[in-house]
């Protein structure tokens, strides 16, 4: 029985001294900045999806060592999957339309987020990813600006008139020389408000605590009850379903 005890208390102290050992080989590899909790970031990000670009700005706090909260501020253009390009061939230097296009459209974010950890990342041997769930939503305005082109006029061989004018399905004009510059129409912006959500994975890989650099895949959702009509095939479209993908980089820091 003695030798039975004997070994076990040998088992416990090779136990504890290789694990101090080995701690202690960690540990050379923190720094203080490594040692440090924040409970503050912020990011700038850019995004792209199904619909277009965007920008966004996120900035929050730590709830705890698993959660975040942040909000959001956003801005996306938005286009439909209809629309496609194309050029007059039977006009000297015309220029690029999309035909059937009656507004360029945009959409202003304002939101609340939550992250909830799924896997940690280390940061002792900078190296590793670290997964997050991200999810919330908030308030949402679409913005509708008209879309203008360049139609042609003709009045005889040698006498034509160019003119800038919205869309048309009964054109009463001759052809279509292109769009008209993108400035044209901001002096008729509508306004649609709405709602939004999203939800997605979001992948930090930097290597350094408080420096954030990180990739977000998910899917979002936008509301315009009013709707809003982007082709003129598809008119007061309410629900815009996005997927997309945002960089984003800022920085971890305390407030004291």
């Amino acid at each position: 029985m003695k030798s039975f005890f004997k070994k076990i208390l040998l088992v416990l102290f090779i136990t504890v001294v290789s694990g101090n050992l080995y701690s202690q080989e960690i540990n050379e590899n923190i720094t203080v900045e490594d040692s440090i909790i924040y409970n503050r970031f912020h990011t700038y990000g850019v995004t792209f999806h199904n619909f277009g670009l965007g920008v966004n700005y996120r900035w929050g706090e730590r709830l705890n060592v698993y959660k975040n909260r942040f909000f959001e501020v956003e801005a996306q253009s938005l286009r439909s999957w209809k629309q496609v390009k194309m050029v007059n061939p039977y006009i000297f230097n015309a220029k690029s339309y999309v035909y059937g296009k009656v507004n360029n459209a945009f959409v202003l974010h304002f939101g609340l987020f939550f992250d909830k950890r799924i896997n940690r990342k280390s940061y002792e041997f900078e190296k590793g990813v670290g997964i997050r769930w991200v999810y919330g939503g908030g308030a949402g305005l679409g913005i509708a600006k008209p879309y203008y082109y360049y139609v042609v006029y003709f009045y005889g061989m040698y006498d034509y008139e160019i003119k800038e004018e919205k869309f048309d399905p009964n054109p009463t004009y001759d052809d279509i020389y292109g769009r008209a510059p993108f400035t044209k129409g901001f002096d008729e912006l509508s306004f649609y408000p709405g709602v939004y959500f999203k939800t997605g994975l979001n992948f930090e890989y930097g290597n350094k605590k408080t420096k954030i650099n990180y990739m977000e895949v998910g899917f979002a959702m936008d509301i315009l009850p009013t709707g809003l009509t982007i082709m003129y095939a598809q008119q007061n479209k309410i629900f815009y379903p996005i997927l997309y993908i945002n960089l984003s980089w800022g920085k971890r820091f305390n407030k004291y």
